[in-house]
């Protein structure tokens, strides 16, 4: 263990805190510690008689559970089969009602057949992936004193795992998420709240402007809230058109850019926003960046539909039906190997099989600052 005199560092500190000196920079080197020292047997030593090995004096095994920000996606956790099927009907339409305009001598049939207009999707991309863990428990003993520091140790590598499936399942979630917004494309489903806002002000801001102007993020609030509750009522505005659909409360979900989320809070009066947003049967969410960190309101993907390339940028706020994509099948085995006898290891899997879908007859609204 390196032992420093630091001394000249304790009073040059000191007298810079009390104010006895002004501002100097300080060499923090042989003060703090980063972990990157490797154990030798000559140098990390007791500093009496120099030869008896300094011992570990206490270990703190480091884990945090993740959790994955988009769990909120299942829609159903299936056990058996593997197809998700989904079946809507048509509305009838209206016609003219024969109770009037009767005619003597001339019979109204009344067993005319007016068969129901169903559709039905069928889901059925598998997507799966594994991770696997080697354990070697003989030669691991060596690093430990005791049964219980190396399943403490154990017991972190399998977190790390767990860490690792959850951090698998948001960043495909995020995909999911932008494989639906590349769907939306540039139709009704899509509103670019500066040009909206340049046609009906006369103004000239842009994407970066816009933040920092009061009224716009008053009148992209309004916009948000707006669509709330137009996507409430029967229409096919706000989906692929096919059949007219509606989102209640209940089943919408609003994800909001963070850093647009923030803006709001600090160029706005914050209860604007807050209390807007907050009623909506606590389905409001806030979302770090759409697909990656680098560029937050920006994805880049192939459609699912085509595979053709889509990219969007400066998008801050997604409004959704519960059902407009999702994950509809969860199914995790975990198996262990029996040990090798000649290597005495042996492996842990986890196979990680789900199913992912976007279903574009369900709303969904992308607002961008485009």
């Amino acid at each position: 263990m390196n032992t420093n005199q630091i001394y000249t560092i304790v009073n040059s500190a000191v007298d810079q805190a009390i104010g006895d000196s002004g501002i100097t920079a300080i060499d923090t080197q042989s003060l703090i510690s980063l972990g990157n020292v490797v154990l030798d047997s000559s140098t990390n030593t007791e500093a009496f008689l120099n030869t008896l090995a300094q011992r570990i004096g206490r270990t703190i095994y480091r884990f945090r559970d993740y959790n994955n920000k988009f769990k909120d996606m299942l829609v159903s956790d299936m056990e058996w089969g593997a197809i998700l099927q989904k079946i809507r009907v048509e509305m009838p339409v209206a016609e003219s009602d024969e109770m009037y305009g009767l005619t003597d001598g001339v019979a109204v049939d009344h067993y005319v057949v007016a068969k129901p207009k169903a559709h039905q999707k069928l889901f059925v991309t598998r997507t799966p992936y594994q991770f696997k863990i080697t354990i070697q428990r003989e030669t691991l003993k060596e690093a430990f004193l005791s049964a219980e520091a190396m399943g403490s140790f154990i017991a972190l590598v399998f977190g790390e795992v767990r860490n690792a499936i959850e951090l698998s399942l948001e960043s495909l979630g995020r995909l999911t998420l932008a494989a639906a917004i590349s769907e939306a494309g540039q139709t009704t489903q899509t509103i670019n709240l500066v040009t909206d806002y340049n046609t009906d002000t006369g103004s000239t801001l842009t994407a970066a402007t816009a933040l920092y102007n009061a009224d716009f993020l008053r009148y992209a609030i309004f916009r948000i809230n707006n669509i709330v509750d137009m996507i409430q009522d029967m229409s096919v505005l706000y989906c692929d058109g096919i059949l007219p659909t509606f989102t209640n409360k209940e089943n919408m979900k609003i994800r909001v850019l963070s850093a647009f989320q923030r803006r709001l809070e600090t160029v706005v009066e914050y209860a604007a926003f807050h209390d807007q947003f907050t009623a909506i049967d606590g389905a409001y969410s806030t979302i770090n960046y759409w697909q990656a960190e680098q560029t937050p309101s920006s994805i880049d993907i192939k459609k699912p539909s085509d595979g053709s390339a889509f990219s969007a940028s400066n998008i801050i706020a997604v409004v959704h039906d519960r059902d407009a994509f999702g994950i509809y099948q969860i199914d995790e085995t975990v198996l262990t190997t029996p040990i090798n006898a000649a290597g005495a290891y042996y492996n842990q899997y986890w196979h990680e099989k789900q199913g992912r879908f976007v279903d574009t007859s369900e709303n969904l609204v992308v607002f961008t600052l485009n």
